[in-house]
């Protein structure tokens, strides 16, 4: 054979290789990556607040963002409607599931976490209301700026290192969301 013909047929191995590489070792580690990361989106402890960072604005009335940054969110795996009241500054997120059917830890975990990113992100949200099929929950905005004191304003919480360290941080301990919900959180059964 010639040494272009040996040539052809070391590319070729090489292209094979490279190929069985791609397919059998690469994409199943890049694939199995991805659905990991997405079930940890959808925990409050592990979510990456930098992909709902852009979806911030100073106005709740933008229905199409406050729809992607509540997809952003934890939760985001059940499926939801809206309905906004703007003449109240009021979004009311309908999932359809029940809260009971929740383990009651991660519930509050992510009442804290969505509703705190609903008002660090929406700058003229002043209500929200999260609507189960068994359960209502309603937050204010002048409590939850209450809650984070002076020190943090929820504007300040845009920045992806303060919410890790003022939000996230703190969903680990389950007095601290405890007091968080029985504070600021009206629960009302339907």
């Amino acid at each position: 054979m010639s040494r272009k013909n040996w040539l052809i047929v070391a590319l070729l191995l090489v292209g094979i290789a490279g190929m069985a590489a791609l397919e059998g070792f690469i994409k199943p580690r890049a694939n199995e990556q991805a659905v990991q990361y997405e079930a940890a989106q959808n925990d409050p402890l592990t979510h990456d607040i930098r992909n709902s960072l852009g979806f911030a604005s100073p106005y709740m009335g933008n229905a199409g963002n406050l729809i992607n940054l509540n997809a952003s969110l934890p939760m985001r795996d059940i499926g939801r409607t809206f309905q906004l009241y703007p003449e109240e500054l009021t979004a009311e997120l309908r999932f359809q599931a029940r809260a009971g059917d929740l383990q009651e830890e991660k519930l509050k975990q992510l009442l804290v976490y969505n509703s705190t990113a609903n008002f660090a992100m929406i700058d003229n949200l002043q209500k929200l209301i999260f609507v189960f099929e068994d359960q209502a929950f309603t937050i204010r905005r002048d409590e939850v700026e209450s809650w984070y004191g002076s020190q943090v304003t929820l504007a300040s919480l845009r920045d992806a290192g303060t919410w890790e360290k003022e939000v996230q941080s703190r969903l680990d301990d389950m007095k601290y969301v405890g007091d968080y919900v029985e504070n600021l959180v009206e629960r009302k059964y339907l």
